[in-house]
Parts: structure tokens; C-alpha cells; sequence
């Protein structure tokens, strides 16, 4: 009985989530690849699109910030509180798919995202769209994920 009671307790320890780091500063928690913007203006051409999620069970700042192939700044934005269970969209200029945060930057061809967050419990995506449909056609982006959130594999 006794074993049986400690391999409750310990099945039960390991079940639990995981908490949430907090990083003291806005901290790289995504790199990805493959930015595109065809600069065809809103609701047209080629946009790409982030999502974040926020589950870390408190608010978190988060910045996403877009980068050309040579590595300059194409733009960006920051959240600077996002609540528990929320998401926030930005995009490189307005799609019709979309209610995001428009970046309207200027062409972006092969470039970067950057996203960074004040708490590891933040999961993002990212795809380049067709901006002019209501229903979307998507290339993801794999986002790789700089500092992991524990008990997580992505």
C-alpha cells in the first residue's frame, strides 16, 4: 500500500505543468526564416503573419521585431502586457484574413523574425499569406525556439 501511495504522489509531482520562466529583460524565444512581403499594399500580395500566445499564467511583454536578409531593421512592435490565455497578431501590412497589428513595412524578401518575450510560457507561429483572401493560404515559417519553455519540446 505504501509503494502503491508513493506512486500515486509521484506520478501526480510529474503531471504537473510546468512553470514559467521569467527572464529579466525581453529575452529571444523564437528565430525563424522565410519573411516575405510583396509591398503590393493592404489586402494584397504577399504579408507575412505572427501569432503569440501567452500561457504562462501571468502577463508578459512581448516584442517581434522583422529583420531584411542583410539584417537590417524592417520593423517591429512591442506588447508591452499581454494577459494570461491571450493572443496577439502582427502582421507586415493589413490582410484581409487578419485583425493584427500592421507593421506596413516596405518589402521584405528571405528575411527574419525575431521574438522575444519576458516569459518562456509564450508560443508563437509564423506563415507568409496571400493578404487578399478571407480564407487562408499559408507557407509556415518553422519558428526555432532560442530558450525553451520546461517540459516542452517544440
Amino acid at each position: 500500500m505504501k509503494t502503491t501511495l508513493t506512486a500515486i504522489a509521484l506520478a501526480t509531482t510529474l503531471a504537473q505543468p510546468a512553470s514559467a520562466v521569467t527572464f529579466p529583460a525581453l529575452t529571444t524565444i523564437y528565430i525563424g526564416s522565410g519573411v516575405r512581403d510583396s509591398a503590393n499594399g493592404p489586402n494584397s500580395g504577399l504579408a507575412t503573419i505572427v501569432h503569440c500566445s501567452n500561457v504562462s499564467g501571468v502577463a508578459a511583454a512581448v516584442r517581434m521585431q522583422l529583420l531584411h536578409a542583410n539584417g537590417t531593421s524592417a520593423g517591429g512592435h512591442t506588447f508591452s502586457s499581454i494577459a494570461h490565455g491571450s493572443t496577439v497578431t502582427v502582421a507586415t501590412h493589413a490582410t484581409a484574413a487578419y485583425a493584427a497589428t500592421n507593421l506596413n513595412v516596405l518589402e521584405i524578401n528571405s528575411g527574419v523574425v525575431n521574438i522575444e518575450s519576458t516569459q518562456s510560457g509564450v508560443f508563437c507561429n509564423a506563415a507568409v499569406i496571400d493578404a487578399s483572401g478571407s480564407v487562408v493560404v499559408a507557407v509556415p515559417i518553422p519558428l526555432v525556439r532560442v530558450n525553451p519553455h520546461p517540459g516542452t519540446v517544440e
